[in-house]
């Protein structure tokens, strides 16, 4: 069966572009007006309203030029073969076309995230651009049938639906994949280098060929039907089948979006205060120093005891690995898990390892390595019992890390037990005390982006990074040189680790598996066992605390109902006098400042800052120096962008842009960094985003240190790569909207 049309009639196929070309145009003006209807009439104190209805009038703009399109496409459709009259027709059309106009979010959104994380280098560069055009081309394909599909099945009611409908699916999805693959492989402009007309021009493009291709083939095939209709004409019950597919398909959105809903919505049970921690030998001093204090002072909030004093800072751990340039340390063949690994080892008592993502990539990623770890420290339990008479516990905490593509969380637990496994670890040995146990955070927005290992209630590691093969040198499978820093501290600091530790335990699901579980039977052998409960059977939690140096160090920790990793962070900068610098991966506004695609002046200073910029604003107005080393690439690179202009902005009507500079990191970025007045820094797994600094937001952890050796390594590291990185320029669609 023929079901590409004959070559067709110039004026047919010019209507056919016109209509298409009429519609998109209509849609944009419309959606421009209405953008700036909304920045006219809603005032700027109120930033939701404006991002809600401004999207919305976008998004019905855009649905109205489609229906245009459609209406006029009429014209050159011969649906009065099928018994329509001009108006059914138009009507129909206009309709079917408004409906897929509805649907544009799915493909469009899909080339940009596609092309982000190619642009950041997610695919890597095994195939060069092929995974990109073939994920692109498929985004458009699946666009191409939804719009041939709806508009085929108008002729559902004549009783000729099957051959239209099919000569649409064929005719849009052949444009959307030979379309989408033109634009993959022959470059997506980047919004961010002001590509914004190229984009345009090839999406209208894409969009005209698609419809008139599309048109065509439904065109050619209501001709066969019309002239065929002993063949061609549905039965009722054919034309029931339809509509009861019909039916299945849109139960399968309300399940997916029911779903999605209750992905969103997810969040712990457990709604107690954290937990104050023993800290019975220990008493400090109020420390005197300017930064040490505004710490402090939130540190102790709440009559919270004061862990700060008696540490001792033992150096910065560094992914991929440290450079001669700026570190002393040796580098290692899986950089910063090879110490993490070795600490592991080491323990005597207990291990406690929070962290968001646990990547699944068996017996080569850094989960082998750090299970790898765990194995040694069993062998040694093994081979001399008496030394461990108390037992070892191994607790291992996953942030419930969501797998958005298929709204999919918590996986990531499996690949951590079967990890271990393939290391030789036991989950069990009651004979020698040994117990591992794996639980997942049982919130899902937000889950948990907390990364910290607590080691025998005495050592404590916090960091920025997860379990995941990015964080490789290079040479390595799978290895992307993803900068990245963890900060190692012993001492009564490690206490709150614990308890931080704990709260995330407690909030969690824990996992159980059947005895004698192999890796290979991991999915299948383990499950949700109820939830986890904190306990320390070696004591960890309740020794007397006694000093093991003369370094002071703070614990930051934030979840929704405790913010003091923020308000401590605010402090810290309130108190800056010389200088700040961040090394920080984000670097971003509210939320709804990703509408400043559709216009850059819906997002404000006044609006959308958030509290750290605006503690930066304040600090640069006492005089403070601040220099940012951010992330370029991807979506993140955007919402950096729009951040940083935004700031420019409001330090230019303030007169303070001397003393602000932001340069784009010379490689892959994960960090986050901060030192103030050469004197203190902080590291954690905060970021300056918007899902780190709501109170609903994530839930993250810090250490902050006056340690002058850490403070020192991390500034030459600041300097090496602040040598190396070019100026954080912005688009000029973003610059111009500050003139």
């Amino acid at each position: 069966m023929r079901l590409l049309p004959p070559p067709p009639h110039p004026a047919q196929a010019g209507r056919l572009a016109l209509a298409a070309l009429a519609g998109l145009a209509l849609g944009l003006l419309l959606a421009r007006g209405v953008l700036s209807g909304v920045l006219a009439l809603v005032p700027p104190g109120q930033p939701l309203v404006r991002a809600l209805v401004g999207g919305l009038g976008a998004l019905a703009s855009v649905t109205l030029g489609f229906g245009l399109a459609g209406a006029l496409s009429a014209r050159a459709l011969p649906l009065g073969r099928l018994g329509l009259s001009r108006a059914q027709a138009r009507g129909r059309a206009g309709a079917a076309a408004g409906a897929t106009a509805g649907l544009l979010v799915v493909p469009v959104g899909g080339v940009l995230g596609l092309a982000g994380l190619y642009q950041g280098g997610g695919f890597g560069d095994v195939f060069g651009g092929l995974p990109l055009a073939g994920l692109v081309a498929a985004a458009c394909g699946g666009y191409g049938l939804c719009s041939g599909g709806v508009l085929g099945l108008l002729t559902v009611r004549a009783r000729l639906a099957w051959r239209p409908a099919l000569a649409g699916f064929a005719g849009f999805g052949a444009a959307g994949l030979v379309g989408g693959a033109l634009v993959a492989l022959t470059g997506v402009p980047s919004l961010l280098d002001g590509g914004g007309w190229a984009l345009l021009a090839r999406l209208t493009v894409f969009f005209v060929a698609a419809q008139v291709v599309g048109d065509l083939a439904i065109a050619a095939s209501i001709h066969r039907a019309a002239e065929h209709p002993e063949r061609d004409r549905a039965s009722g019950r054919q034309v029931a089948l339809t509509l009861a597919a019909l039916g299945v398909m849109l139960l399968g959105v309300w399940g997916v979006a029911e779903r999605a809903v209750s992905f969103v919505q997810s969040r712990p049970t457990r709604t107690e205060p954290l937990a104050l921690p023993a800290a019975s030998g220990l008493v400090c001093p109020a420390p005197t120093g300017r930064l040490e204090r505004a710490l402090w002072e939130v540190a102790t909030r709440g009559g919270r005891p004061d862990l700060s004093c008696g540490n001792r800072v033992l150096g910065l751990l560094h992914t991929p690995n440290p450079d001669p340039a700026f570190s002393a340390q040796p580098p290692t063949p899986h950089g910063a898990y090879d110490r993490l690994a070795a600490l592991v080892a080491g323990a005597r008592r207990e291990v406690l390892y929070a962290v968001m993502e646990w990547a699944d990539e068996p017996r080569r990623g850094p989960g082998a390595v750090l299970a790898g770890g765990v194995a040694k420290l069993y062998r040694r339990v093994q081979a001399d019992p008496s030394a461990y008479p108390q037992g070892v516990t191994v607790r291992v905490a996953l942030g419930n890390f969501p797998v958005t593509a298929n709204l999919e969380w918590g996986s990531q637990v499996y690949a951590a037990i079967r990890d271990l496994l393939d290391a030789g670890v036991p989950l069990a040995d009651p004979a020698r005390g040994w117990r591992v146990e794996v639980a997942n955070y049982a919130g899902t927005f937000p889950h948990s982006h907390a990364k910290l290992l607590v080691l025998d209630g005495r050592d404590l590691v916090a960091m920025g990074f997860n379990v995941g093969p990015l964080h490789f040198p290079a040479e390595r499978p799978g290895g992307g040189d993803l900068r990245d820093f963890g900060l190692w501290v012993r001492g009564p600091v490690a206490r709150d680790g614990l308890t931080v530790f704990d709260d995330l335990w407690v909030r969690s699901v824990r996992i159980e598996c059947d005895p004698g579980v192999t890796p290979a039977r991991v999915r299948s052998s383990c499950r949700e066992a109820g939830p986890a409960e904190a306990s320390h059977p070696q004591g960890t939690a309740t020794f007397s605390l006694s000093p093991v140096g003369t370094d002071r160090a703070f614990s930051l920790y934030r979840r929704e109902g405790f913010l003091a990793a923020d308000d401590a962070q605010l402090a810290l900068l309130g108190a800056a006098r010389r200088e700040v610098e961040l090394l920080h991966v984000s670097f971003s506004m509210g939320v709804r400042c990703t509408l400043a695609l559709l216009n850059p002046r819906l997002c404000t200073y006044e609006a959308d800052a958030l509290p750290w910029m605006r503690a930066l604003v304040a600090a640069l107005e006492r005089g403070v120096r601040v220099r940012v080393l951010v992330h370029e690439h991807s979506l993140l690179g955007l919402e950096n962008r729009i951040g940083l202009a935004v700031l420019r902005r409001e330090l230019a009507a303030r007169g303070l842009t001397e003393r602000f500079e932001a340069r784009w990191f010379p490689g892959a970025l994960h960090a986050k960094g901060m030192r103030v007045d050469e004197a203190m820094l902080v590291v954690g797994s905060q970021n300056l985003h918007y899902s780190s600094w709501t109170p609903r937001g994530l839930n993250e952890y810090g250490v902050a240190t006056s340690e002058a050796g850490v403070n020192a390594e991390f500034g030459r590291a600041f300097a090496h790569f602040w040598e190396e990185a070019p100026p954080a320029t912005l688009p000029g669609w973003l610059e111009a909207a500050g003139r």
